[in-house]
């Protein structure tokens, strides 16, 4: 009975995390598109659960009256306003999701006080990120409050990590190996320079917002000569991220470390591989929107992979 309720919570997990990855695109298609306001206001969209189609469906002064204190409201736009909704609406089943992987974590707490723990925080943390989504919207999307909302996905991500992690351990017949210092320490690095390039993203997504909302987007192949010293910065620390993680990477396979270790270096390295290439176009060819959400996507898939490395080597 515990092995079946450990394999049922296993699954519930792996579609939550596979659902995180999904807010994840999201919202960062919302941004690359400038769907933001969209919808504006939180949590119906254009005063309805369900959002308009055409302008027709809406009120002749609905600038008016869903400006609110920001005064924000663009002309309808019904792309914009359903990429948003749609945004929401995987944010929605994602909060449904961690409820019920909340409630399966209750039955295995006795095996593992830490999943239910993190089942919890899990579940605390979606909810403030749905208040903080609102706040986003309230404030016509102050760049500072979209790096936070970023920032706090990544934190979710982790933990979502962690208790799929700590679950197959239950389960897990494959013996533990002693893992060398240099890994470990390697691990805890990359990861920690992998935060700092996702938050340098973050602030070069927040200078290409105010260009693109102050210049006309015809100018748009200016974009990269007109960035600060951030971008360049976020460009050149790109190199010693990827010798860094490659270094790991080539101990860890070189190492007696077990299979699934082994594997999931092979994996990183491949997406790290994908994110370089995927930067190398997003700064030849002025930031195409479409290459934007894939560039942020294969970041947060390397992290993931990074923090779990960690769980693996680091065995307190």
């Amino acid at each position: 009975m515990e092995q079946k309720n450990i394999h049922r919570f296993i699954r519930i997990a792996q579609i939550t995390l596979a659902f995180i990855f999904i807010v994840i695109i999201a919202g960062s298609v919302v941004r690359a598109t400038g769907s933001g306001m969209g919808c504006p206001d939180w949590p119906k969209c254009f005063g309805s659960w369900i959002p308009p189609t055409d302008i027709s469906q809406l009120p002749p002064n609905y600038k008016q009256l869903y400006a609110g204190e920001h005064n924000a409201v663009a002309e309808f736009n019904v792309l914009n306003t359903w990429t948003e909704y749609l945004n929401r609406l995987a944010g929605a089943i994602l909060g449904v999701l961690v409820f019920i992987q909340l409630i399966a974590s209750i039955k295995i707490r006795k095996l593992d006080k830490r999943i239910f723990v993190l089942s919890v925080l899990s579940f605390l943390m979606i909810g403030f990120q749905g208040w903080l989504g609102a706040k986003v919207v309230s404030s016509n999307l102050a760049p500072m409050k979209i790096t936070i909302h970023m920032v706090m996905a990544l934190v979710i991500l982790a933990v979502a990590v962690a208790i799929i992690y700590r679950a197959k351990k239950l389960v897990s017949t494959t013996p533990e190996k002693t893992t060398p210092p240099l890994i470990i320490q390697l691990s805890a690095i990359v990861l920690f320079f992998t935060i700092i390039q996702i938050m340098l993203g973050t602030q070069v997504r927040e200078e290409v917002d105010i260009l693109l909302k102050n210049f006309d987007a015809a100018f748009r192949g200016d974009i990269i000569a007109n960035l600060g010293i951030t971008f360049n910065i976020h460009r050149s620390f790109s190199i010693a991220i990827m010798l860094v993680n490659f270094f790991m990477i080539y101990k860890i396979i070189k190492s007696d470390a077990t299979d699934s270790l082994k594997k999931l270096g092979k994996i990183l390295g491949g997406i790290l591989i994908a994110e370089l290439i995927v930067g190398i176009v997003l700064n030849r060819f002025a930031l195409p929107a479409a290459l934007q959400p894939v560039h942020f996507l294969l970041a947060c898939f390397a992290y993931a992979l990074q923090f779990l490395i960690i769980l693996k080597v680091v065995k307190k």
